[in-house]
């Protein structure tokens, strides 16, 4: 998985928490995440379509505990660091010097390494959630426990995605999230309660990639992502915001836009709590170990030939399940990629 090196940083305590927030563009740059595989894969799937396109944002790890005294950890500066995994230049024709491969090139093992790159913002995001809806149905608003985030590795095999499923969501039986690198923006394709399908693409909202707030061992993370409808192209047009305030609660802000206005409108807030406290994503405040999957916290086990290996929700263990060689053969070669770099 994508990694973070800490360039520079102050030694004066602070009072406040820390924030680091960066962003990261993924151009296609396959070999900087280690770990992933790209065929066989997690969950249902969706019914919704995959997505071709996004900005590319990835998760920073912490430094560590502040020294004796300090509330919190100084402010970091990060930069990305391969720490495994073969680079799009090693498998590409040679080019000019300098000169950045063909989009031709590119394996599909190599944009698979990319889009989960991009998508690992929204590891946070896996378990179940408890959702409430803002506006009434009748005389109460609707809410429900049934909302599920895991990793589809499968339903195409050079776009592994995010995907939910709720059969009580009002606006969305199902959901996928993904990136596309060709569009560099992130895409989500859901369909309604009566099977109607919408595709959404957009970025990180002004100021909104992804942040965390480093308190001691605690990290909380947050960020918002602003989705637009580019299908149906015709008709009312809606708008996805995807607010996530901290790492056990988000928000689905819904505005629309009728056939023939010219603004949009609220249609309605959901909030979603998380059921439970854990999450998958590794830190320094929960270090390990690591999905060899995706990457993320290593929240249950699989079994094969007598030995146990982590992965980080139920998408993943179906995956790993359905083709236990395949997956550990591309672990045994990022394994190797890595000790290779660090000699």
């Amino acid at each position: 998985m994508l990694w973070w090196a800490v360039l520079s940083g102050t030694n004066e305590p602070c009072q406040e928490p820390a924030i680091v927030s960066f962003s990261l563009r993924v151009l296609i740059a396959a070999g900087l995440v280690g770990g992933m595989v790209i065929s066989s894969g997690c969950g249902n799937g969706g019914k919704a379509p995959p997505a071709d396109s996004a900005k590319s944002q990835s998760t920073a790890q912490a430094a560590g505990p502040a020294p004796a005294g300090d509330r919190s950890a100084p402010p970091k500066k990060f930069q990305p660091v391969q720490l495994g995994g073969e680079s799009a230049a090693e498998d590409a024709p040679a080019g000019p010097a300098g000169a950045a491969a063909p989009r031709a090139a590119i394996s599909n093992e190599q944009q698979a390494r990319a889009v989960l790159a991009a998508l690992q913002p929204f590891q946070v995001m896996l378990g179940q959630w408890r959702w409430l809806t803002k506006k009434s149905f009748g005389d109460f608003p609707k809410t429900g426990e049934d909302l599920n985030w895991i990793w589809d590795f499968k339903s195409k095999l050079n776009q592994p995605a995010l995907v939910f499923h709720s059969e009580k969501h009002p606006y969305f039986h199902s959901g996928r999230l993904t990136y596309l690198p060709d569009a560099d923006q992130f895409e989500l394709a859901t369909e309604s309660p009566e099977g109607g399908v919408r595709r959404f693409q957009g970025t990180w909202a002004p100021g909104g990639e992804l942040t965390e707030t480093v308190e001691g061992k605690k990290v909380e993370r947050s960020f918002k992502l602003d989705l637009k409808q580019v299908e149906p192209a015709e008709g009312e047009q809606w708008r996805v915001v995807m607010n996530l305030q901290e790492n056990n609660r988000y928000l689905i802000i819904l505005t629309r836009k009728p056939a023939a206005g010219k603004t949009f409108a609220t249609l309605d807030t959901v909030s979603q709590q998380r059921l439970g406290t854990s999450f998958a994503a590794v830190g320094i405040d929960n270090p390990g170990p690591k999905c060899i999957i995706s990457g993320g916290l290593g929240s249950m086990q699989v079994t094969y030939k007598g030995k146990s290996y982590p992965v980080c929700c139920s998408g993943c263990a179906a995956a790993f399940n359905d083709d236990p060689e395949r997956w550990l053969a591309k672990l045994a070669k990022d394994e190797a990629a890595k000790k290779k770099t660090d000699e």
